[in-house]
């Protein structure tokens, strides 16, 4: 949006100086809220005391956080907010690792409410894919699809030596059970069990310290030599990792946080050429039918991703095809930037909506 003009400023946990501008957006800066459980009093906190003195020259206020949805719900009378949904979140509660399980079902019944609710305040919503909105009251709200691609700067920085890589297998997203962290492990340790050549580069990326504990135990259980546990990078560095492989996998599990979702590590991997071994979860499917980029697996079956990259291990040339249809068609049709459009229609729709409600009503006689 600074891009195309438009004066942005970002209120964000960034380790970053207060008022510093990148790229032509101003960040303005508050502490990380490193308690769980603090989450919902800090984080409202801490944005409010940088939001407040922006209010005035402020036109629309885009937040993407559960937590600040009730300070947002305040403001919704005042001022234009949007509402930007990346994640299910009452959906997100039935498998979160830390909620006891006993509350799991009352807070995925709390979160829908709340959400519900407060949602017909704030009035605007941007949903990444449409399953999200099937929590939202639709006839109430203004909403459109945003998708989380991932942007075309990448490509500058993407390196063309892709044929004379060592063979790696990289996986970019979060750790944890669900997004298929111990499978890929699996995986690698299968290969390692084949006496393989193929290493598996992975991020430091954890969602909680269990889930770290478990892995390193299965590393060092199975000898997983072939596997590099690599510092966690900002997006904008992603392919500094993504320029030494030549598979991204997207091991996700068959469950209701997965079936819904739209990775961004996806299009990452197809902006860095790369071939894709993914679960075959319903957008992943449809990616695969679109872009010929990705080979399908059943998340329950971990030699069905053994035999998809021992298929692209076998066949270099087909691998970089694969990776070549991928980046075109992100260039064309699964980057970011193919979403700009769209956000500022939207953005101008809420703005001439709220003008008009404010221009006194006119009576018949003209006056």
């Amino acid at each position: 949006m600074a891009r195309r003009g438009h004066e942005v400023s970002l209120i964000c946990p960034w380790n970053a100086k207060n008022g510093e501008v990148r790229e032509g957006v101003t960040l303005r800066t508050f502490p990380r809220a490193n308690s769980r459980m603090m989450r919902p009093f800090l984080i409202p906190w801490g944005l409010g005391k940088r939001l407040i003195p922006l209010l005035r020259e402020a036109e629309i206020i885009h937040f993407h956080d559960l937590d600040i949805l009730p300070l947002m719900a305040g403001l919704a009378p005042f001022k234009r907010v949007v509402y930007d949904v990346h994640e299910n979140y009452p959906d997100e509660m039935l498998v979160r690792q830390w909620i006891p399980q006993p509350l799991r079902r009352p807070l995925y019944h709390g979160v829908c409410f709340v959400q519900a609710g407060l949602s017909r305040i704030v009035h605007n919503a941007v949903f990444v894919i449409p399953e999200i909105g099937k929590h939202f009251p639709d006839k109430v709200l203004r909403t459109t699809i945003v998708r989380n691609y991932a942007t075309l700067d990448l490509l500058q920085v993407c390196s063309d030596d892709y044929l004379a890589r060592r063979d790696t297998v990289v996986f970019t997203g979060s750790n944890y059970e669900s997004n298929g962290t111990l499978l890929f492990l699996e995986i690698a340790a299968r290969f390692k069990a084949r006496h393989s050549h193929l290493d598996f580069l992975m991020t430091d990326r954890w969602s909680d310290s269990s889930i770290r504990e478990r892995s390193l135990a299965f590393i060092r259980t199975h000898g997983l030599t072939n596997v590099t546990i690599a510092p966690n990078l900002p997006p904008h560095r992603i392919m500094e990792y993504l320029n030494c492989a030549t598979i991204g996998i997207a091991p996700g599990l068959r469950e209701t946080k997965h079936i819904h979702a739209l990775p961004t590590k996806l299009f990452e991997y197809m902006a860095a050429g790369l071939p894709i071994v993914s679960s075959d979860l319903p957008n992943e499917t449809h990616l695969a039918r679109e872009t010929g980029a990705v080979l399908l697996c059943k998340p329950e079956e971990p030699e069905a991703f053994v035999s998809a990259i021992e298929k692209l291990l076998r066949n270099r040339e087909y691998a970089y095809e694969c990776g070549q249809k991928g980046q075109h068609a992100f260039r064309d049709r699964f980057c970011w930037e193919s979403q700009i459009e769209n956000i500022e229609a939207f953005y101008r729709d809420i703005l001439v909506a709220k003008n008009r409600s404010e221009e006194p009503e006119i009576n018949q006689a003209g006056t």
